[in-house]
């Protein structure tokens, strides 16, 4: 246990307590910016009180001192008069002017005297007896004036002329500075008397505990849950401390509780990781058996290389196993089919419609082995919607394919094409090239809406010399990419065809899937992508 004393609140460490703050944190946490702030407000708002002090005052003396020298120049106006008047009487222009040297001489803050004679009027024009005048600088003036007068044997009074005094109020600054020096002196002292009793008591009634609980709560923050204070206050610092100390206490049992908690979490999600890895083994050990099965129903390319002068095979799902395949089935005579299908659905459930349209096409072609392509896919249609029939009843359930189907025949020159929802691209490689399409009909099949007794249409296309065949599924046309990413499109994909129609029919297939890279970028593949090309064997036939 280690106990740091204090007077009202001591800081210890339970039994077995985890790392404490280090020094640098606990002097970050219990500096003394707080106090330095405090005080720096109490000095401001003393300096404050005691400028408005000292200017009240300043007015205050200010004006008793001016009032003090107006009764002084009043005095001495006074004064000078009643000794003027045998002289003004007399008209004794020495005498007079003597008496004002003597008054200037005296008295510093005389800055001009002037005596009228009685006979000389008072007009602003007219010229004064005697004057004398110093100058007056920028100080505050007051100016006094007296009649002059002599007292006859009688006893009466008669004015023989008019005094005019002008008196400085400088000295009246300078006696409020001298008087205000000493207030000025008591209020700096009593300042620092002030500021030192409440920094000392602030300091050890607030402050400190305050530091105190700052490196507590620092100790709790670097992982000690076991810090408490111990309190021997009841104002609102002890109440502070007695919630810290619950909060500490509240914050260990629920860190231990939650320790535990997160080790036996930890090893059910173990546990639970350990059964998904290896559920997810067997899920890609049948995904990867499934890929093999799917696989097995895909025609063998060397197979179709060895009846046609060039193939391109494109076949790329989207996940391991996927929804689209193509098609090649040698039949009597020389004659071949070739198409691609894209049956509805992803993943497992895409491969399984795939083997169940792979089979339910074996069996049609069973029946009508030399019968044209629009002819099989009547029948496909009919036979893919009887074996969906039994899941219509869930709304969710409605599954079909898309598919172009060509029927070569070499020993007519020609092959018969017909497709639902998938057309046929034709490139003439002779001269400037063209690119030309054959759709195929607006009509899916096995789907709930889709017509079981629609008569597709069939397409003779001739064999000419020079000229190459493509059938895709949507994937590849679909595919999003680009800046704006956009799908790659029909005449993007022509424009492809038409540019690498000089190319040797097996080496169109890597030009095609760098194509197509450059224009998906980092997006991901959106659906499956089948793409069959073939150039066959133009073969004259001497049947109409």
């Amino acid at each position: 246990m280690s106990v740091t004393g204090w007077e009202d609140a001591d800081s210890y460490t339970l039994r077995g307590s985890g790392p404490r703050g280090t020094d640098d944190e606990a002097g970050r946490a219990g500096g003394s910016s707080l106090l330095t702030r405090v005080i720096l407000m109490i000095v401001g708002c003393t300096l404050l009180v005691g400028m408005i002090a000292m200017g009240v005052s300043s007015v205050l003396v200010g004006r008793q001192q001016r009032e003090a020298l107006a009764h002084r120049a009043a005095l001495i106006g006074t004064l000078q008069a009643a000794s003027l008047g045998p002289a003004v009487w007399e008209y004794d222009t020495r005498a007079v002017e003597a008496m004002f040297g003597s008054l200037l001489a005296e008295d510093p803050a005389v800055r001009s005297v002037k005596v009228w004679a009685a006979t000389g009027g008072r007009a602003p024009h007219s010229e004064p007896m005697a004057a004398l005048e110093r100058p007056a600088g920028r100080a505050e003036l007051t100016t006094v004036e007296r009649p002059v007068s002599i007292v006859d044997r009688n006893g009466e009074r008669t004015v023989v002329g008019m005094l005019r005094l002008s008196y400085s109020l400088e000295e009246a600054d300078s006696a409020t500075l001298t008087a205000l020096a000493p207030m000025a002196g008591l209020v700096f002292f009593s300042l620092l008397a002030v500021i030192g009793m409440i920094s000392v008591l602030l300091n050890r009634l607030v402050l400190a505990p305050l530091a105190r609980l700052t490196r507590s709560a620092g100790a709790i923050a670097a992982g000690d849950y076991r810090v408490r204070l111990r309190n021997r206050r009841a104002d609102e610092i002890g109440q502070l401390t007695v919630a810290f100390n619950h909060m500490a206490e509240t914050v260990h049992d629920y860190t231990e509780r939650l320790e535990q908690r997160v080790a036996e979490r930890t090893d059910e999600l173990h546990r639970s990781s350990e059964q998904l890895a290896v559920v997810n083994r067997q899920v890609m050990d049948s995904i990867q058996y499934a890929s093999l099965l799917q696989s097995a129903i895909l025609p063998d390319e060397r197979a179709m290389a060895r009846r046609l002068d060039g193939v391109c095979v494109l076949w790329r799902p989207r996940d391991v196993v996927g929804g689209d395949f193509h098609i090649f089935r040698e039949l009597e005579g020389g004659r071949f089919l070739v198409g691609v299908a894209d049956c509805s659905g992803h993943g497992v459930p895409g491969a399984f419609m795939t083997m169940m349209v792979s089979a339910v096409l074996d069996h049609v072609l069973s029946e009508i082995p030399d019968s044209d392509p629009a002819a099989i896919l009547g029948s496909l249609n009919r036979m893919v919607r009887a074996a969906l029939a039994r899941g219509r009843d869930n709304p969710r359930f409605d599954n079909g394919l898309d598919i172009g189907l060509c029927l070569v025949r070499p020993d007519r020159g020609d092959l018969l094409f017909a497709g639902g929802r998938i057309g046929l691209h034709i490139v003439d490689e002779a001269g400037e090239g063209a690119v030309s399409e054959v759709k195929g009909d607006a009509q899916s099949l096995g789907y709930r809406r889709s017509d079981g007794d629609h008569r597709f249409a069939t397409h003779r296309v001739e064999l000419a010399a020079g000229r190459s065949f493509y059938l895709t599924t949507d994937g590849f046309l679909d595919q999003a990419g680009g800046p704006r990413g956009f799908g790659f499109g029909n005449r993007r994909f022509n424009a492809l065809l038409l540019e690498h129609r000089g190319l040797p029919m097996a080496e169109r297939r890597a030009a095609f899937v760098q194509a197509l890279a450059d224009h998906q970028g980092d997006r991901p593949q959106r659906d499956d992508i089948t793409l069959v090309g073939f150039a066959p064997a133009a073969t004259p036939s001497s049947h109409p």
